[in-house]
C-alpha cells in the first residue's frame, strides 16, 4: 500500500508522462489522505491548467493560499489561470501580491508587464519589464518584449539595442530577429532587415509567417520576384491564409500579371467572402484590365462589408472620374474627406472633379486645401497650376508649376504646363526651354 509520499512521487511521474486524468486522480488519493498535502493541491492545480480547466485550476490554487498565504508561486500561476479566463484585474492584483511578496519575482513582472502593454500602459508596462531583466538578466525574452514597447514608441535604436541583446543570450531566438527586422524597417533600413528576416527563415522554415515577413520588405524594395517566391512558399505552407495570398495578387499586379493576380485575388475571397481588401484589389485589377462594371460591384461590394473603407470610396472614385461620372466622383472623394479630414489626396482628385466640371472656384479651394495638408504634394501645386491658368492668372500658374517641379523634376507635364504659361505671357525664351526639358523627359521614360 501507497503512502502519501509515494503516491505523491508516482503521481508526478503521470504527470511527467502527461496522463493528466490518472496524474489528477493520483493527487486527489494523496489529498484525501492528507487533507494539507499543499504540494498535491498545486500539482492538480497545474494539470487542470495544462487541460484548460483554469477555474478548476484556481480551486486548487486557493486551497494552497489557505493553507501558506505567502506562497508567491501560488499566486503567480493563479494569475495565469485568471488571466486564461479573461479576467484581467484579478490576473493584475494576483501579480501584484506575488510581487509583494517575492520583490524578486522576474516571471511575475514579465507577465504583468506583458497585461500593460496589452492594455495601451507602456510606460507601467517599461517598467515590468526592465525590473524583470534586473532580476533575471539572462532572460531573452524579457529583452525582446520591452523591445516591443520601445519598438510601439517609436524609440527604434533602443529597440534594436534590446533584440541585439535577446539574440546574445539566445542565438536561436527567431522572434528577437524578426523583431528587430521590424525595427530596421521603421527606420528605412530595409537591407539590414532582410538579413534579419533570412535568419528567421533559417530559425523557422516551416512558419509562413517567416516567409510573407521577408515578403513584405522584398516588395518594399521593389523586389517583386522575390517578394512572390516568398509569399508562394508562405503559401505552400499554409494555403489558406486569404491575407498572405492577396498580397501575393498585389506583387503579381505590380509586374503588371493581371491574370495571376486577379486568380490569387478570387482565391483570396472564396477562402474569406468578407476579406474587403482583397475586393478592392480585385476591382483595381479589372478596372486596369477594362472591366469597368464589375470593377466597380468590387468597390461597392467592399463598402456593404465595410463602410468605413477609405480606399474603396478612393478607387471607385478614381474610377467614376475615369468614367466620366464627375458627381459620383466628387460624392466618394467627399465621403474620404467625411471620414478623413486630413486626405490631401482626396481634396486634390475632388479638386480635378471640380475642374473637368468647370467649377474653378471650388477646384480652387480643394487643391489649396490639400496643399496646406501636405505642403509637398507635387500633383496638389500641378493642379491648381492648371485652374490658374484657365483664369488667367499666369504668374500664379508659373508659382504652381515651378514649386511642382521643385518637388517633382521627371514629370514632364509640370515643364510643359510652365512653358506653354510662359509662352502666353509673351516669354519665349523660358517657354522653348520648358517645352523642350519636357520633351526630352517624356522619351527617357519611354
Amino acid at each position: 500500500m501507497f503512502d502519501e509520499v509515494d503516491l505523491f512521487h508516482r503521481a508526478e511521474a503521470l504527470q511527467e508522462k502527461n496522463d493528466l486524468d490518472q496524474a489528477i486522480a493520483t493527487f486527489s488519493e494523496v489529498i484525501n489522505l492528507n487533507p494539507k498535502y499543499i504540494e498535491a493541491y498545486f500539482s492538480r492545480g497545474n494539470c487542470y491548467e495544462e487541460k484548460g480547466q483554469h477555474d478548476v485550476a484556481i480551486e486548487n490554487y486557493n486551497a494552497v493560499l489557505r493553507f501558506a498565504p505567502q506562497e508567491p508561486v501560488a499566486y503567480y500561476n493563479r494569475a495565469h489561470a485568471h488571466l486564461k479566463l479573461g479576467d484581467v484585474d484579478k490576473a493584475v492584483n494576483d501579480y501584484n501580491e506575488a510581487i509583494r511578496l517575492n520583490p524578486r519575482y522576474s516571471k511575475a513582472y514579465y507577465n504583468r508587464g506583458f497585461i500593460q502593454r496589452k492594455l495601451g500602459r507602456l510606460d507601467e508596462a517599461m517598467a515590468d519589464y526592465s525590473a524583470a531583466i534586473e532580476h533575471d538578466p539572462k532572460d531573452a525574452d524579457s529583452y525582446v518584449s520591452r523591445g516591443l514597447v520601445y519598438a510601439s514608441q517609436g524609440e527604434f535604436d533602443k529597440a534594436i539595442a534590446d533584440y541585439t541583446e535577446a539574440i546574445r543570450r539566445n542565438p536561436k531566438h527567431a522572434e528577437a530577429y524578426g523583431n528587430r527586422a521590424n525595427a530596421y524597417e521603421g527606420k528605412d533600413d530595409h537591407e539590414t532587415a532582410l538579413a534579419d528576416y533570412d535568419e528567421v527563415v533559417r530559425l523557422s522554415p516551416r512558419d509562413p509567417k517567416a516567409y510573407s515577413n521577408r515578403a513584405i520588405v522584398h516588395y518594399k524594395i521593389e523586389n517583386y520576384d522575390q517578394a512572390i517566391a516568398d509569399y508562394s512558399e508562405a503559401i505552400r505552407l499554409d494555403p489558406r491564409n486569404a491575407k498572405i495570398i492577396c498580397s501575393r495578387g498585389i506583387a503579381y499586379s505590380k509586374k503588371r500579371l493581371t491574370e495571376k493576380a486577379l486568380v490569387d485575388y478570387d482565391e483570396a475571397i472564396r477562402l474569406n467572402p468578407k476579406y474587403t481588401e482583397a475586393y478592392v484589389c480585385r476591382g483595381m485589377a479589372r478596372a486596369a484590365k477594362g472591366q469597368r462594371d464589375t470593377a466597380l460591384e468590387d468597390f461597392t461590394h467592399a463598402l456593404e462589408l465595410d463602410p468605413t473603407l477609405l480606399r474603396a470610396y478612393y478607387q471607385r472614385g478614381v474610377l467614376h472620374g475615369y468614367l466620366g461620372n464627375l458627381d459620383s466622383a466628387i460624392n466618394d472623394y467627399s465621403k474620404v474627406i467625411e471620414i478623413d479630414s486630413k486626405s490631401a489626396k482626396a481634396y486634390c482628385h475632388r479638386g480635378v472633379a471640380y475642374t473637368k466640371k468647370q467649377e474653378l472656384t471650388t477646384a480652387m479651394e480643394d487643391f489649396t486645401e490639400a496643399i496646406q495638408l501636405d505642403e509637398r504634394y507635387a500633383s496638389a501645386h500641378y493642379n491648381r497650376g492648371l485652374v490658374h491658368v484657365i483664369l488667367g492668372k499666369f504668374d500664379n500658374a508659373i508659382a504652381d508649376f515651378t514649386r511642382a517641379i521643385q518637388l517633382d523634376p521627371k514629370n514632364h507635364r509640370s515643364y510643359q504646363s510652365r512653358g506653354l504659361a510662359y509662352d502666353r505671357m509673351g516669354n519665349k525664351e523660358k517657354a522653348k526651354a520648358d517645352l523642350a526639358q519636357a520633351k526630352q523627359i517624356a522619351a527617357a521614360r519611354r
